[in-house]
């Protein structure tokens, strides 16, 4: 199924952000952002060469990528990143939903009080499933759709209100 949706994944070249791009690209637009222009250009030659009608731009600020998008997915690797692309995107993320990616194995914070606008979900990402947690249905659906698309089961936990 295609979505109309734009989905911006700030941390795009990060393994799990990578992940997310190469198994959503077929449903949804990308606007994909990271602070490695290598990564970055390695996963658009992916598309290039294996998705060529796939939907995927390149953009370099995490802000401008949030304005023009539906769905925002923190999915940088370290927290420090993670908090400073919710500090830049507060602005422009409110009423959107907004995931957040996190390793299950990590101790990461939550972004939700940097963005409490924003329709937050927090996603502990494992091998097999992921745990989704947050308080909007709807983000909850996207978000259970995205994790499927990436082949894990989707866990929903309580909201985190």
């Amino acid at each position: 199924m295609l979505y109309n949706n734009t989905v911006a994944i700030l941390g795009a070249g990060s393994s799990i952000g990578q992940h997310i791009a190469k198994n959503i690209a077929a449903n949804y637009s990308l606007l994909l952002m990271d602070s490695s222009a290598d990564k970055l250009n390695n996963l658009m030659q992916f598309f290039v060469d294996n998705h060529p009608t796939a939907k995927v731009e390149m953009i370099v600020c995490s802000k401008e990528a949030s304005w023009e998008a539906d769905i925002i997915i923190i999915a940088a690797d370290h927290a420090q990143e993670q908090e400073a692309i919710a500090i830049k995107i507060n602005e422009v993320s409110t009423c959107k939903t907004v995931i957040q990616i996190k390793d299950a194995s990590s101790d990461m914070v939550s972004l939700q009080a940097i963005l409490p606008y924003s329709k937050f979900i927090s996603v502990d990402w494992a091998n097999t499933a992921a745990i989704v947690e947050g308080n909007d249905e709807v983000s909850l659906s996207i978000t259970g759709e995205i994790v499927h698309l990436c082949g894990l089961k989707p866990i929903f936990k309580k909201s985190l209100i």
